[in-house]
């Protein structure tokens, strides 16, 4: 069985409904209790052990399973040690300081929530190494994007307005600062790797990311309050730690998934990070600089970046348009063996048993002859025509190719039901007679991943079939027209991959 897959036994089972039922049934009764009142006399009860209880239990959740995991392992003991520290700042806090006036600032409660910033940052960065095996220089740099203009922001907006209304000295100072700063950083790395997965980031992802989000939400809210009278008082920010808790605890649980590429159909959003951020800026700029004499420089460099952003919003697209042309044929409009090559991988890396894809490979009978006696205009003229019927037989099924001379490429995408039929209209449609010749094609096919798992196996199995297809029919015809048809005695060695 694959590591993530619930196939633990009856004891692991256990402990599973018991993390669950403390974490939920936890957290909705402290929502209950803070939001609705419920079990008002219950305060020490609630507030303390059944707090204390749901967030130590998240931390648990995340090591029990860690072991579960491998290249994984290390990331999610870090972030389980980081809800642990939290959870025994949270003991401390309810043992020495809940109703004490006198308990100093900072204290060892600090230590710890504190620490959850560091062990927290760690196992992301080990998360994302694990899970992360292909990312393409564009999501990385989306992602320092995305984090730098969110750390930014978080700068602008949160963390400049604590450090005007923190009072008392210095090491009370950073403490209060180490807050924020630690929240910012959190929140610029969530959205670096939401960024980092192509703004898909998939379930187990989306509930560790949530989680850390209503974490950084609930600490700035409590610090904004605990600063000024900026938010309403009371305890009514509580229970979002616990969400958060829930999330982080639950998110280990999930099966393991590889962090998807963006696929070719959303590289138009590769851009929106950068335009986004950069947008971003140039307002908090503006906003700065406004109030400021220097109004008329801020609109110039405004102007200037937005200039910026058009211009390589512009050279993406001749990018785009000319790697197209790189990856298309010239003569017949279809792909060429390039785009073939990054194609495949990507399509057979996709196919499952329920939804497989076939491989077809097709090379022109007589094409040879057809070239030696009406020249290669007539040739090239053919082949354009060739390809044109060829991309109106597959349709929306699959994709052709033309990957070298007379030779043709199809990947059918397909229900597994159509293979057939449209493999024969693609044989029919690299068809072609007239006065003195006669064109047909010899075709492979090759099924992933029912045949064949690796695209270089597949192209290797699909090209023996073809070209065993077309021995055959040579032979045939010498049979046919009475000529000695000599059967090559190492045929059956060459074939010997095939399934």
């Amino acid at each position: 069985m694959k590591p993530g897959e619930a196939t633990d036994g009856g004891l692991a089972r256990g402990i599973r409904i018991a993390l669950a039922i403390l974490l939920l049934g936890g957290t909705l009764l402290v929502a209950s209790h803070y939001w609705l009142g419920v079990g008002a006399g219950l305060q020490s009860a609630i507030g303390g052990t059944v707090y204390v209880g749901v967030v130590l239990g998240a931390g648990l959740a995340c090591l029990a399973r860690a072991s579960s995991f491998g290249r994984e392992r290390h990331a999610w003991t870090l972030i389980g040690f980081a809800i642990l520290a939290w959870g025994a700042a949270e003991v401390y806090g309810s043992l020495f300081i809940d109703g004490n006036a006198g308990a100093p600032y900072p204290s060892p409660a600090d230590l710890g929530y504190l620490a959850f910033f560091p062990l927290a940052y760690a196992g992301l960065v080990l998360l994302v190494r694990a899970r992360a095996h292909e990312i393409n220089w564009r999501l990385w740099m989306d992602g320092a994007i995305a984090a730098l203009g969110t750390a930014a922001l978080g700068a602008a907006f949160v963390f400049d307005y604590v450090a005007t209304k923190t009072e008392g000295n210095a090491i009370e100072v950073a403490t209060t600062l180490a807050y924020p700063l630690g929240d910012i950083v959190m929140l610029a790395m969530v959205v670096g790797v939401v960024a980092l997965t192509g703004w898909r980031p998939g379930r187990t992802w989306s509930l560790l990311l949530v989680g850390l989000c209503a974490l950084v939400f609930a600490d700035i809210a409590y610090t904004l309050q605990s600063t000024d009278e900026a938010l309403p008082a009371g305890t009514w920010i509580d229970p979002i730690y616990l969400v958060g808790a829930v999330c982080l605890g639950a998110s280990v649980w999930q099966p393991i998934a590889a962090t998807e590429i963006t696929s070719p159909r959303e590289r138009r959003r590769e851009m929106l990070v950068p335009a986004l951020f950069a947008s971003v800026m140039i307002g908090l700029f503006a906003v700065q600089y406004f109030s400021a004499t220097s109004s008329l420089s801020a609109v110039l460099w405004a102007a200037t970046m937005a200039a910026v952003v058009l211009r390589l919003g512009m050279s993406d697209r001749e990018n785009r348009a000319l790697l197209e042309q790189v990856r298309t044929d010239a003569l017949t409009g279809l792909g060429n063996q390039g785009r073939l090559q990054i194609d495949l991988p990507s399509r057979v890396a996709k196919a499952s048993e329920e939804r497989p894809v076939s491989l077809l490979l097709f090379d022109l009978n007589g094409f040879k002859h057809f070239n030696d006696n009406f020249g290669h205009p007539a040739g090239d003229k053919l082949l354009m025509r060739l390809g044109a019927a060829l991309r109106k037989a597959v349709g929306d099924a699959g994709t052709p190719y033309r990957i070298g001379g007379d030779e043709f490429c199809v990947l059918l995408g397909c229900d597994r039901d159509r293979f057939a039929e449209v493999t024969r209209e693609a044989a029919r449609a690299l068809t072609a007679t007239g006065p003195g010749f006669a064109v047909s094609s010899s075709w492979g096919a090759v099924e992933v991943p029912t045949e064949e798992t690796e695209p270089g196996a597949a192209l290797q199995l699909a090209d023996t079939r073809m070209y065993a297809q077309k021995e055959s029919r040579r032979l045939a015809q010498a049979e046919a027209e009475g000529a000695p048809a000599f059967k090559v005695s190492a045929w059956p060695q060459q074939t010997s991959g095939a399934k």
